[in-house]
Parts: C-alpha cells; sequence; structure tokens
C-alpha cells in the first residue's frame, strides 16, 4: 500500500473517531423523549452473575431512571455536575434499600448510574432538574411502582412454574395503566421498565423497543 493511501485511511478513520466522538459530546441533558425507570428481578440476575448474598432479597430493585427515545437510541454520559454523595445524604438510608447494586458498593453503582443516565436525566421542568432530584425522583417512581406487590395483586408469584409473559404485561397494565417493557434471561424475567412522561413523571405506554420484549412462556423465578 502506498504511502499517500495510507495517510487517507488513516485521515477517514480518524475522521469518524472525531465525529463519533463529537457525537457523544453533543448529548444535552435534557434532550430525549421520556423516561424507562428500570427495575431488576434480584433471582435472575444473581444466577448469572456473582452477586453479594447480604443484599439478596425477594423483591424488584431499581436498576435507573434512564432516558430513552422513541427510536430506541438514547444519550449518555451528557455534560453536567459529576455526582457527589454528599448531594443524596437526605436520601442514602433509602438508596441503600431500593437502589442497591448486587455487586460493588451502593455509591459506586450510584455514581455510575448517575454518570452515564442521570446527567442526561436532568430536564428543566422543575422535576428532575439536579442530583438530588434524580435520585428522590427514583425512589417515588419505586413506592409508586411496586412491581413485586402489583403482580401478587394479580395473583402472580415468584414461582418455579412457567407463566405467559403477556399474562404479566397484562397485570401489569391492570394495576398501573401503562404498558411496560421486559427483558428476560434464558426464558426467566430479569427486567420491567416502566414508561414515564419526562415533564411530569407520569406512566405512559411503552413503545416497541428493541431488547426490551419477552416471549412465551417465561418464569419469574423464586430463587436460583
Amino acid at each position: 500500500m502506498n504511502r499517500f493511501l495510507t495517510f487517507a485511511l488513516f485521515a477517514l478513520l480518524f475522521c469518524s473517531v472525531s465525529e463519533s466522538s463529537n457525537l457523544i459530546k453533543s448529548d444535552k441533558p435534557g434532550d430525549f423523549d421520556f423516561y424507562l425507570f428500570v427495575q431488576q428481578w434480584i433471582y435472575s440476575y444473581c444466577e448469572s452473575t456473582s452477586c453479594i448474598q447480604s443484599k439478596i432479597k425477594e423483591a424488584f430493585t431499581i436498576h435507573g431512571l434512564w432516558p430513552e427515545n422513541k427510536n430506541g437510541s438514547y444519550p449518555s454520559f451528557c455534560s453536567g455536575p459529576s455526582f457527589n454523595v454528599n448531594d443524596v445524604k437526605n436520601l442514602e438510608d433509602q438508596l441503600n434499600i431500593d437502589w442497591i447494586s448486587l455487586t460493588e458498593t451502593n455509591e459506586d453503582f450510584w455514581s455510575s448510574e448517575f454518570s452515564k443516565h442521570g446527567t442526561c436525566a436532568i430536564n428543566n421542568n422543575n422535576i428532575v432538574n439536579g442530583t438530588f432530584e434524580y435520585f428522590q425522583a427514583g425512589i417515588d417512581l419505586y413506592q409508586k411502582l411496586n412491581l413485586t406487590q402489583a403482580l401478587e395483586s394479580e395473583n402472580i408469584y415468584p414461582s418455579s412454574k412457567s407463566i405467559s409473559a403477556s399474562n404479566i404485561v397484562s397485570a401489569i397494565q391492570n394495576q398501573f395503566g401503562g404498558k411496560p417493557g421486559m427483558q428476560c434471561e434464558d426464558s426467566k424475567l430479569s427486567t420491567i421498565a416502566m414508561c414515564i412522561d419526562k415533564d411530569d413523571l407520569s406512566i405512559i405506554d411503552c413503545p416497541d423497543l428493541d431488547g426490551w420484549s419477552c416471549d412465551g412462556d417465561i418464569q419469574w423465578p423464586s430463587k436460583y
């Protein structure tokens, strides 16, 4: 390969990398369509991951509050403040119960969630407009959207028996009035996301999003 062609290819590659970097840096806080409020089921997650045993409890826990777009794209690592645990000091007791990491310290988990998602989730709507408000919104939504209790109210319980994924979707819709998104691992329910209006934090139907569907018979395991 001659030197001119080598240089041309290098220049093309450099421009592509630079353009991608600019796209990442151009993500602006509040520039998204809605939130995904994501909760994970511990037993499905810990079946394939080495979890901290003392943190395991039979309940959905908060994974995160994620900005999302209708086309399936999402912003990440936006410009804004860095996570400081002092900003959520008044929420820390509740976060240590409901927004826990199963593999690392809770503080490290909160930091990574805020850096990737929270910086973009901040929306100038006087609801989620800072670090404290981001985590407060997650706690408020968790208390409002108790998936474990909602499914049990529809006579659906963790079990080794199979259940139709559509029955779980219908049960959640009956309880909360919004269509959820679900993820499964090896036909086991692992994650449920509720879609949330970015302006007033009300529940909306989730659109069809890549990677957010479970079909057929699945399990909601009671243990791993």
